[in-house]
């Protein structure tokens, strides 16, 4: 009798918790995926902003090489941010490539660009013409 008993309050326990998981449906996963999306490209724009800011204050604009990956950054950052502002045709597997290319591209401009930015730009010196020996 006692077997029994425990086999059936083990049976209602089981039954007990496996009633409290519940599937989420497509669009909580979908939702789930776009507020994902929208936090990392929020992140993104004020790591953009804060660099840029960072490399204006630090003369960085007389560079090139910067003002050009700078520029492909801010590429990058308009279509995640146009993936964020419209994603009805974005499939989820896009919206998750587009949260983790928002966090690389976060990565690398804390990473990578800011510390070269944060340090005040020096021009290259031009190299001085070599005058003919009399």
């Amino acid at each position: 009798m006692k077997k029994k008993l425990s086999l059936l309050l083990i049976c209602c326990l089981l039954l007990l918790s496996l009633a409290g998981c519940k599937t989420k449906t497509p669009e909580e996963i979908r939702a789930e995926k776009y507020e994902a999306l929208a936090n990392a490209a929020l992140t993104l724009v004020q790591t953009y902003n804060d660099v840029a800011q960072t490399a204006i204050d630090n003369g960085w604009e007389g560079d090139f090489q910067t003002l050009k990956l700078m520029d492909q950054l801010a590429d990058q950052v308009e279509e995640i941010t146009a993936a964020v502002n419209d994603p009805v045709d974005l499939p989820d597997v896009r919206l998750d490539q587009m949260a983790a290319l928002a966090q690389q591209l976060t990565d690398q401009l804390n990473g990578e660009v800011l510390p070269k930015v944060s340090e005040t730009f020096q021009a290259p010196e031009e190299e001085e013409a070599e005058t003919p020996a009399s």
